[in-house]
């Protein structure tokens, strides 16, 4: 049986009269790559802050059943005054990981910042402040790990390279990984599950291989031919 690491039931989030997340139901299995896909506004970026704990939801429950998580959600909170190691040494600090199981220089290996040094941060593009983004998120070596927009603002060969960080960190530390993009193409490359959301409602979860199973060539083609057929309902 599938072990079960992150459980929604009936979970709502609503903003006064907007209801950004509509009682949607999700089981995250072990050892699974989540690709979560959907239209900006669409509920994506508010359920995996209810899932980290930096949003309680209106109605519903969330159980976790992750020992260690991990998470980047939206832009990187990150000092410009210091270094990469600086920045790790701090989030080291705050979350208590002194013997974490990943050295700074591991982390910056993995992300491609070890030949940084000295170089402050503020002096980062913005696909190196993602990098590092995800490397704090790293500390621990989570088994869960949320990644909002990973890929945002790195070029063709950055992707590919967070594409392989992301696909090894799955495979040999058996990390269960929750990812949301506007790059569906790119979520088609890296999942091996996807979740379609639109207008704060899940509606349709499916696997890489029931994917492939419905011809279509991308996972684009399959997001909006399902948001066209909910429209016409």
């Amino acid at each position: 049986m599938d072990e079960i690491m992150v459980h929604l039931e009936a979970v709502t989030k609503k903003y006064k009269e907007t209801l950004a997340v509509n009682n949607c139901n999700l089981k995250l299995k072990k050892g699974k790559i989540y690709g979560l896909a959907g239209k900006n506004g669409a509920g994506k970026t508010t359920m995996m802050r209810m899932i980290a704990g930096l949003g309680i939801p209106t109605e519903g429950t969330i159980t976790l059943l992750s020992n260690k998580i991990g998470t980047l959600i939206e832009a990187p909170s990150l000092n410009g005054s210091m270094t990469a190691k600086e920045n790790l040494n701090f989030y080291r600090m705050l979350c208590q990981e002194k013997n974490a199981s990943f050295s700074n220089e591991e982390l910056l290996e993995l992300v491609g910042l070890a030949d940084t040094k000295r170089k402050k941060v503020k002096d980062f593009s913005l696909g190196m402040r993602q990098r590092l983004g995800i490397a704090a998120a790293l500390l621990g070596k989570p088994d869960f790990i949320m990644l909002d927009e990973p890929v945002n603002g790195l070029d063709p060969v950055g992707v590919i390279e967070i594409r392989n960080l992301i696909k090894m960190l799955n495979k040999k530390y058996h990390m269960t990984i929750l990812i949301s993009s506007h790059n569906l193409q790119e979520l088609y490359e890296t999942a091996t599950d996807y979740i379609i959301m639109d207008k704060g409602i899940i509606k349709k979860e499916l696997t890489l291989e029931q994917l492939d199973k419905e011809n279509h060539k991308s996972l684009e083609e399959y997001f909006l031919s399902v948001i066209e057929q909910e429209e016409k309902r």
